[in-house]
């Protein structure tokens, strides 16, 4: 049985629920008056506020960047780590 996680799809349901998220809280900060952009700022250097296309198109490639990082720290180590397990199983 193949257990092992695909890289992509991780990355791509990563930068979808990222960008879900961001989206809403530009969102939130413009209609609302929250302040979310706050925590995004010191994540995403050269993210501005007062919202400019750059510095929202800056934020979107940081997200890409977030989600491949992250993806790459799950999966990796998960496909070793079970491809170990199966190759300790077969001896």
């Amino acid at each position: 049985m193949n257990r092992s996680l695909s890289f992509r799809p991780i990355a791509i349901t990563l930068f979808v629920a990222l960008s879900v998220s961001y989206v809403l809280c530009i969102i939130g900060d413009l209609l609302f008056g929250w302040t979310m952009y706050q925590s995004w700022a010191p994540l995403m250097p050269g993210f501005t506020w007062p919202l400019s296309t750059g510095g929202f198109i800056i934020g979107l490639l940081w997200i890409i960047g977030y989600s491949i990082y992250v993806a790459a720290i799950f999966v990796y180590p998960y496909n070793y780590l079970i491809r170990r397990e199966q190759d300790g199983e077969q001896a």
